[in-house]
Parts: C-alpha cells; structure tokens; sequence
C-alpha cells in the first residue's frame, strides 16, 4: 500500500474513532443540557407546561391529556452531527486550521440551534396535544427537518471552507 493511501486511512479511523469515543463519554451530559436548554426556553417564554427537565427528559403537562416524559434519545441529540463535523474538520480536511474551525463553527451552531428548533417544537405539539402527538410530529416533520438541518450545515461548511472562485481565478492566473 502507498504511503498516501496508509496516511488517509489512518486519518479516517481517527476520525472515526475519536467520534464514536467521545460520543459515548458526553452523550448523557450533553442530553442532559439540551434538555435543560429546551426547558429554559419555555420558562423564559412563559410556557410552563414544559419547564421542568429531569436529567435528559422533560416532563411535558399536555392541555388536555396526562402528563408524560418526553426522552431526549441519542439519536435525537445534535451531539453525534456536531461530533462529526469536528472529526472531519480536524482529521479528514486539509487546509488552514483558522478556515477550518470557522467551517465547523458555522455549521455546528446551525446544527445546533435547529436542532433546539426541533425538540422545542416538538415538545410544544405534545403540550397542545399528548405523547401521541408528539411522537408523530417528531417522527415525520422532525426527520424531515433534521435530514435538512444537517444538510445546511454541511452546505454552509462546504461554503465557508472551500475557496471563491475568484481566489482561484487569481491562483490561475498567477500559475498560467
């Protein structure tokens, strides 16, 4: 094998590696402040049907139906797209650090703030609704607005990391 092919290898199970490592050490602190940022949300907009977390869950007071715990799962976490960003940006990428962690930065938060969109909005249906419906607000309209979240972040990545076309119309120039 190459000296090349050895060297991407090794960075792509680093990066893998690394993700999944530190996806199972913060996984649970990590659901745990979502939730509690969720719940903060609520209170400070004066929604006091879902202020309350407990650890990763969020006690959800529907209007007209019992009181449930809505779970923060890991898959419903930001945690394993914002760990994945950061892998590929410090092990895959090459380029300047500064333009990479600007890339990963830009699309980490939007992953972040969307995702906060997403379970806000999702705990909000079950408040106006039941576990039920939220549950079947989270399982369509949230899949379908995380695919989406995720894919804007990795346009934004991709926008903020590569160069303009006219930097490299003037690296052509200068070359030619």
């Amino acid at each position: 094998m190459k000296r090349h092919t050895v060297n991407v290898l090794v960075r792509v199970a680093l990066a893998f590696g690394v993700t999944i490592a530190a996806f199972s050490v913060l996984l649970n602190p990590w659901r745990d402040l979502e939730a509690k940022a969720i719940t903060g949300m609520f209170s400070a907009l004066g929604v006091q049907r879902a202020s309350q977390a407990f650890g990763n869950q969020i006690l959800v007071l529907p209007e007209h139906a019992g009181p449930f715990l809505a779970t923060i799962s890991p898959s419903c976490s930001a945690l394993a797209a914002i760990l994945a960003f950061a892998a590929i940006s410090t092990f895959v990428v090459r380029g300047q650090p500064q333009r990479r962690l600007l890339a990963f930065s830009a699309a980490g938060a939007i992953i972040l703030v969307c995702n906060f969109l997403r379970i806000g909005l999702s705990t909000y249906v079950g408040v106006r609704t039941n576990a039920q419906g939220l549950t079947v607000f989270h399982d369509w309209v949230g899949t379908a607005f995380g695919i989406l979240y995720v894919l804007a972040g990795f346009t934004i990545y991709l926008w903020v990391l590569l160069p303009s076309n006219r930097t490299l119309l003037k690296e052509y120039a200068n070359g030619a």
